[in-house]
């Protein structure tokens, strides 16, 4: 009798209870699966004898050189250099001008011996 009373409210609804409760389920453990994916660990507590050793990884690999001077060698194209040239160009002229006085003392030294 019972049994009869949940198909026949089972069957007014449209949908069967199982097919909704397994449905929650399904859903329920995607979420969980989801939360647990996009969880973050807590920050490990690093020693300065890890954070050390990390380092002489770092460094030991025989690539690290070479990428770290590529690196440096654009950095310094394409940025320092452009800001660095007028300023370059006025200590030369400025240099110049000071060897040019340089050899006229010189030539006027010399004449008057």
């Amino acid at each position: 009798m019972v049994q009869e009373e949940m198909r026949t409210e089972e069957e007014a609804s449209g949908l069967p209870a199982g097919a909704i409760i397994g449905t929650a389920i399904t859903a329920g453990v995607i979420a969980f699966l989801i939360r647990r994916a996009l969880r973050t660990e807590p920050p490990r507590v690093q020693t300065p004898g890890d954070m050390a050793s990390a380092a002489f990884e770092q460094v030991s690999d025989p690539d690290f050189r070479s990428r770290t001077a590529a690196a440096t060698r654009e950095f310094m194209l394409d940025r320092v250099v452009p800001e660095i040239k007028p300023v370059m160009l006025d200590m030369l002229r400025a240099a110049k001008d000071y060897v040019d006085q340089g050899f006229k003392r010189a030539e006027k030294a010399i004449k008057e011996l």
